[in-house]
């Protein structure tokens, strides 16, 4: 469970600051607690990172809206 742990905040981590070197770690063929970690951090960031985003747009349109701004 500690490999899990350490590779799924390393994926996070690694997604958000070095993506292409996370790349080159995951098309490795190996597989372990580890790797699946990271393979889980990797997909939370990027959830994390989509939805933040889709509050950023629905805030955005609201504004829009309340200014009367809206098409």
């Amino acid at each position: 469970m500690e490999k899990y742990i350490k590779g799924f905040n390393d994926g996070y981590l690694l997604k958000e600051h070095k993506p292409k070197l996370l790349e080159n770690i995951l098309s490795t063929s190996s597989s372990n607690d580890y790797i699946q970690g990271l393979k889980d951090g990797e997909r939370t960031y990027s959830q994390e990172k989509v939805k933040s985003r889709t509050q950023e747009l629905k805030s955005t349109r609201t504004k829009n809206r309340d200014l009367g701004l809206e098409r």
